[in-house]
């Protein structure tokens, strides 16, 4: 019983320091660490709970109607009825309000696209 909670935890510490490997900029893990994209597009999924708006080093994402007006997997009463946020989407949200105000502006991307696929599809 103890070796198969040591080995537990061992999976547990090896899959948390490969994803803790794979951090970019400042911690940032989505996105491939690229914090103009993340920054301007926020999290690559859909749907989800917040969304950048311009400007985004100055101005805080915005909550998407239906979800919790707070970063939280349970919306307190009486907001009950609205939908949770994931850990992914707490984690992203603190890691915006962190990295995204210390750009002195944000301004247009200048390469092809729109810097979501530059160099890879991110």
């Amino acid at each position: 019983m103890v070796r198969m909670a040591f080995l537990a935890c061992v999976c547990v510490l090896l899959s948390v320091s490969s994803a803790w490997a794979q951090r970019g900029e400042q911690g940032l893990m989505w996105r491939d660490g690229d914090p103009f994209v993340f920054c301007r597009y926020g999290l690559d999924q859909t749907p989800k709970a917040w969304f950048p708006i311009p400007n985004y080093a100055t101005t805080p994402p915005a909550i998407t109607p239906g979800y919790c007006p707070f970063p939280m997997q349970v919306c307190p009463y009486p907001l009950s009825y609205l939908k949770g946020w994931s850990i992914t989407e707490i984690q992203a949200y603190f890691v915006y309000l962190r990295i995204c105000p210390q750009a002195e502006d944000s301004g247009p991307w200048d390469g092809p696209g729109d810097g979501t696929t530059v160099p890879n599809k991110h």
